[in-house]
């Protein structure tokens, strides 16, 4: 019996040093991995920011049944906060290096993401997503629209398709790509457009309704900061290089107000 009660001892000693240097380990490495947060702030003139009125020339009863629809190129809210930005963290122009993924975002968790024309406007206006993930691109209206969408000629040459009442098609093998997005409309109504981007790492957003994004568990260190709107590079042409930030290990670095106008 005092065997067993010994071995029973040195057992949960153990089991208690390797919680503790489990503990320790993760703790050590948290300086690894950050989060960082902004909001993009509208800094252009109010004229453009104000919400702009769509024509609805086709299918009005169904279009128009919620109420109007407007415009989503500018969308300010509350503060000047704009939304529908894509933000991603990149390495330095010209580098090899590769960001690093935090264990937990390694293997894609959601293999598919939607995007809907319920009322004849995409929803999301903006989407972003992993390569290697399937796009469900959805009619859930009751009358017909298509799926146009294209991307650079090599990478995402893309394809129009007619998607009838309560359908659905899926995209599958997009592949990253920094520099183009994909374009997605329904030529059946011509005001209607989405934008899509699809990267190789897990670090990217898009801004809410406030124009606020946060990115989790990112890699400590200096990297670029890559803002774009459908309009263009936050900056202009330059801006695709993206602002130099410094990702802080075990916190999360707020880069505060970040400002965004249309293209001079």
């Amino acid at each position: 019996m005092r065997y067993f009660s010994m071995a029973a001892v040195l057992g949960t000693l153990a089991a208690l040093g390797l919680a503790l240097t489990e503990r320790t380990v993760a703790a050590d490495d948290d300086k690894d991995w950050g989060t960082i947060k902004g909001k993009l702030v509208w800094a252009g003139d109010e004229a453009t920011a104000k919400p702009k009125e769509l024509t609805i020339d086709k299918d009005q009863m169904h279009c128009l049944e919620k109420g109007k629809l407007f415009n989503e190129e500018w969308v300010v809210g509350k503060d000047k906060g704009v939304k529908w930005v894509f933000v991603w963290l990149s390495p330095e122009p010209g580098s090899d290096k590769k960001l690093p993924i935090h264990g937990s975002l390694k293997d894609i968790k959601e293999k598919k993401v939607e995007i809907d024309q319920p009322c004849c406007q995409f929803i999301p206006h903006c989407l972003a997503m992993r390569e290697g993930q399937t796009l469900i691109a959805k009619n859930s209206s009751p009358i017909g629209h298509n799926v146009n969408y294209t991307g650079h000629p090599l990478r995402n040459p893309g394809k129009n398709v007619a998607v009838g009442p309560k359908g659905a098609i899926e995209i599958e093998n997009l592949k990253a790509d920094e520099k183009f997005p994909v374009t997605v409309a329904c030529n059946i109504h011509g005001w209607m457009k989405a934008y899509v981007r699809v990267f190789d790492h897990p670090y990217f957003a898009v801004t809410d309704g406030e124009g606020n994004f946060e990115i989790k568990n990112a890699p400590a260190g200096e990297w670029r900061l890559k803002v774009w709107h459908e309009t263009g590079w936050r900056g202009g042409a330059s801006g695709r290089d993206g602002d130099k930030i410094t990702v802080k290990g075990g916190t999360t670095t707020d880069l505060g107000k970040l400002d965004i106008k249309p293209p001079q």
